[in-house]
């Protein structure tokens, strides 16, 4: 019941501090928001889904690229991190990292259950 509770916490906190995408038009503006995003595993987001956050404000091609770039260096490094502490700690994973490090998921799974049997 209490880690169910801290998961929920935990969802509903990142969801209530995620940051929308920006305004700017400046590609650097972009690179630094990609790259935030990927350093806190957050899901990538498409063209599509960015361009209905902006509700019509102006959002360039290379503002795109610039985010993807950002993204993947952030998700690296994201993803180089002890997932088994993370696991431990109560960490919300969402599988972005599946693709990157196969055993990622599989250590995040063992720490996370490690605290549910209170090992």
């Amino acid at each position: 019941m209490r880690i169910t509770l801290i998961v929920m916490v935990s969802l509903f906190l990142a969801a209530c501090s995620s940051t929308a995408p920006l305004t700017s038009t400046q590609d650097s503006d972009w690179g630094t928001y990609g790259l935030e995003t990927g350093q806190k595993g957050w899901n990538f987001e498409s063209k599509e889904q960015i361009v209905e956050l902006l509700d019509g404000k102006e959002f360039k091609a290379s503002n795109y690229d610039a985010y993807v770039a950002g993204y993947q260096k952030g998700l690296q490094g994201y993803c180089e991190q002890d997932a088994f502490e993370l696991g431990t700690k109560g960490g919300v994973y969402t599988g972005v990292c599946d693709s990157i490090n196969k055993e990622f998921k599989y250590e995040y799974l063992r720490g996370n259950n490690s605290t549910k049997r209170g090992m």
